[in-house]
């Protein structure tokens, strides 16, 4: 799944290329008819003519901010994509939506799994009421409070929470949880301060390392113009399982937290650790 560093790519790929467009026409694929039913819009009959005045991400959600007042809201869940394409440009497979430009370029969005998500809203206030800070955004004393009050039995799980922090998803949990030296299987409850704040300052560290390298392609990520990221050539842990640490050459270990992909170094990152906080 696309988590924040290729969310933000594509938005500021968007921010570059769209801003000002005029939608002039929307049109669903055989595929993406069901994106009709499933969200009971039809969004050639209510965005027809807008223009797009804005466009912003929050934690795994595109807003795009339309000239009307409304919000187009886009998640791509596992495997969507937002291309932008000349209409000349052959079509892209598991196309589900078409966009046209006024000035003919096309915005295409693309999904695999069907698992994606693109509905008009009034305003966001419910996605919001779901979601917790953004990691770049969130103070120590926030991130604390909600790690303290989490419910999940792992650290590893409460990354995943995006009432705790909104953004993370698997692949960069495991990338902040090595960098800080901390156990996924490890209590957030448990966490010390010192860990705590270790946690967020990595957390910051690798969402930027990831939008540095414009993302992680494991599967289907692709930026506006179908390119892939490469972040993947610079993971640490992440789908390294059997491979030395890169600090210390001890294996990495591949397990599962809850049915999620978790890799870890079991001498950087042991379960019990000792605290001088």
């Amino acid at each position: 799944m696309p988590e924040l560093p290729e969310v933000e790519t594509i938005k500021n790929d968007l921010l570059t290329k769209v801003i000002g467009s005029q939608i002039i026409e929307v049109s669903y694929t055989d595929g993406g008819e069901k994106l009709k039913y499933k969200f009971k819009q039809n969004l050639a009959n209510l965005i027809t003519g807008e223009r797009i005045a804005g466009i912003e991400r929050r934690a795994k959600y595109l807003y795009f901010h339309l000239s009307g007042g409304k919000i187009l809201v886009v998640h791509l869940k596992m495997t969507g994509q937002i291309l932008i394409r000349k209409s000349s440009t052959t079509s892209d497979q598991n196309t589900r939506i078409i966009f046209v430009l006024d000035d003919g370029r096309e915005i295409r969005f693309t999904d695999r799994n069907d698992f994606g998500e693109i509905f008009l809203v009034e305003d966001v206030a419910r996605i919001e009421d779901q979601l917790g800070p953004d990691p770049f955004e969130a103070s120590y004393q926030q991130f604390e409070n909600n790690l303290r009050s989490s419910k999940s039995g792992t650290i590893k799980e409460a990354l995943l929470d995006q009432k705790i922090i909104a953004g993370v998803g698997n692949i960069y949990a495991d990338e902040a949880l090595y960098t800080a030296g901390i156990n996924p299987f490890k209590s957030p409850k448990s966490l010390s301060e010192n860990e705590i704040q270790r946690l967020l300052n990595s957390t910051k560290e690798v969402l930027n390392d990831g939008l540095t390298h414009r993302g992680t392609t494991i599967d289907t990520f692709r930026d506006t113009d179908g390119k892939p990221g490469s972040h993947q050539f610079h993971l640490l842990v992440y789908g390294k399982a059997g491979k030395p640490c890169k600090k210390c050459a001890t294996k990495i270990v591949y397990t599962e937290i809850k049915g999620r992909r978790t890799h870890f170094c079991p001498t950087c990152q042991p379960k019990e650790q000792l605290s001088l906080f």
